[in-house]
C-alpha cells in the first residue's frame, strides 16, 4: 500500500493519540496531612485561631485539632490565653487598649501530640476610615447571547494620613426574604385551622460571608488613594437578594505587608485555576513555623490588624427588573386525603379565612426558616 505524506501524518497522530495516558500527580499522604493554623487580633473585638489539618485537594474539607494550647504573645512580653470553644477553634480576650497601631503580636500552639507551632511577630497598622461603598447598574456580558443584569459594588481607599498601604476586605451579605404563604390549614390525620394564621416564619433574612477575597496596595499611589476597586456583583435573578432588600457589610482590614503578600496570593489562589501544582494551596508560605519538626510545612497566617467598618443598604434599585422566581410547589389531590401518608405530615393546604382547597403547599411555600435563613429580624436592619 502506497502512503502518500496527508496518509503518513494522519496514522502517527492515531499513534500518539493511543499512546497519551493522562497525567494525574501523585500527592503523598505528608504532604496533604499538614497543620493548618490561622488567627487573628484585631482591635474590632475579633481575637480567634483555627487549628485543623489539611486535607486532600479533590475532597476539601476542615479537620479540627481539638486540645490544644494556644497562647498570644504581645512584644511587651503579655500572654494572653484562649479557650476552645468549638472543635479547633480558639478565642480570648484581649483588651482594645493593648490593639494599637505599632503593637506586635505572635501565636504559640502546642498540639495534643507535642508539635510546638510557632508564628512570626505581626504589627497592628493604623486603618483609616472605610471612605465610599456604592453600587452601580452593570450588565455583564453584554455582547452574549445570556448578559447578566444586576449590580456592582465599588469601593474607594484613601489610605492619606494614616501611612496605610496594605489592605484587604471582609464582605458579608443580609438579604430579606419571604414565603408566599402564612401557616394557616394544615392536615395531619385531621383538619387544622391555625387563626389567626401564623405569620412567624413568613419573613426571614439570610446572613452569609461572600467567598471572594479582596485585597490591595497602594504602596505605588502617591497620594495613596485609590477609586472604583470592585467587590462583589449580585444579579438580578438567581436568588431573592435584591427582591425584599439587600446590605452589604464592608470590614477593611489594615494589614503589615507580610500579611498583605499572604492574602494576595491567597486570592489568586483562589481565583485562578492553574494546571498540576501551579495554584495549589499548599504552595502558599505563610508566617507558621514548626519548631518541634522545622521540615514540616505548617499553613496558615497569623495577623495583628486594625478594622473599620462599613454598611450600605440595597431596596428598589431603578431601571432593573427583578426576574427570580420563587420555587413554591402546589400539589392537586385528585383523590382527597387518601393520597398522603404519615410521611406527609403535617401537609399544609392552601386556603383562607374562609376555607381550604385540596392543594398541599410545600414547605417552601409557608416556612422560610426551613429555606436557611433566620426568622429573627437582625438589630440593623432598617425596614
Amino acid at each position: 500500500m502506497r502512503l502518500n505524506k496527508p496518509n503518513i501524518l494522519y496514522f502517527l497522530l492515531i499513534a500518539a493519540a493511543s499512546c497519551i495516558t493522562p497525567f494525574e500527580p501523585e500527592i503523598r499522604p505528608s504532604q496533604i496531612s499538614k497543620y493548618v493554623v490561622n488567627g487573628r487580633v484585631s482591635d474590632n473585638g475579633e481575637q480567634a485561631v483555627t487549628v485543623s489539618l489539611s486535607s486532600s485537594v479533590d475532597d476539601p474539607q476542615f479537620i479540627p485539632v481539638p486540645g490544644c494550647s494556644v497562647i498570644i504573645r504581645d512584644d511587651l512580653g503579655k500572654e494572653y490565653f484562649f479557650a476552645e470553644t468549638t472543635p479547633g477553634s480558639y478565642s480570648g480576650i484581649i483588651d482594645s487598649s493593648s490593639l494599637v497601631a505599632g503593637r506586635a503580636f505572635m501565636a504559640r500552639i502546642a498540639t495534643p501530640d507535642g508539635t510546638l507551632i510557632e508564628s512570626d511577630f505581626d504589627t497592628v497598622r493604623a486603618c483609616p476610615e472605610v471612605d465610599s461603598v456604592y453600587y452601580l447598574r452593570r450588565q455583564l456580558n453584554s455582547n452574549s447571547l445570556n448578559p447578566v443584569d444586576g449590580i456592582q459594588f465599588y469601593l474607594d481607599v484613601d489610605g492619606a494620613g494614616t501611612g496605610s498601604r496594605f489592605f484587604r476586605w471582609e464582605l458579608r451579605e443580609t438579604w430579606k426574604y419571604e414565603v408566599p404563604y402564612p401557616k394557616e390549614w394544615y392536615y395531619d390525620g385531621t383538619v387544622h385551622h391555625i387563626f389567626p394564621p401564623d405569620y412567624s416564619r413568613k419573613i426571614c433574612w439570610y446572613d452569609l460571608p461572600v467567598k471572594e477575597i479582596y485585597t490591595l496596595s497602594t504602596s505605588g499611589l502617591v497620594a495613596g488613594r485609590y477609586e472604583r476597586l470592585p467587590l462583589n456583583f449580585v444579579d438580578n435573578y438567581s436568588s431573592s437578594r435584591l427582591l425584599y432588600g439587600y446590605s452589604l457589610l464592608v470590614n477593611q482590614l489594615s494589614l503589615s505587608e507580610a500579611a498583605y503578600s499572604y492574602w494576595d496570593q491567597v486570592r489568586i489562589n483562589s481565583s485562578t485555576s492553574g494546571s498540576l501544582y501551579q495554584k495549589q494551596p499548599f504552595a502558599i508560605n505563610g508566617n507558621f513555623h514548626n519548631i518541634t519538626s522545622p521540615g514540616n510545612l505548617v499553613l496558615g497566617f497569623f495577623e495583628a490588624s486594625s478594622v473599620r467598618s462599613k454598611r450600605v443598604f440595597v431596596r428598589e434599585v431603578k431601571d432593573l427588573e427583578i426576574k427570580y422566581v420563587q420555587n413554591c410547589s402546589a400539589n392537586s389531590l385528585r383523590k382527597g386525603f387518601i393520597e398522603l401518608t404519615k410521611d406527609d405530615y403535617p401537609a399544609f393546604l392552601y386556603g383562607d379565612e374562609h376555607g381550604f382547597s385540596l392543594t398541599v403547599l410545600g414547605i417552601e411555600c409557608v416556612d422560610c426558616v426551613w429555606l436557611g435563613g433566620t426568622n429573627i429580624k437582625p438589630d440593623f436592619w432598617p425596614w
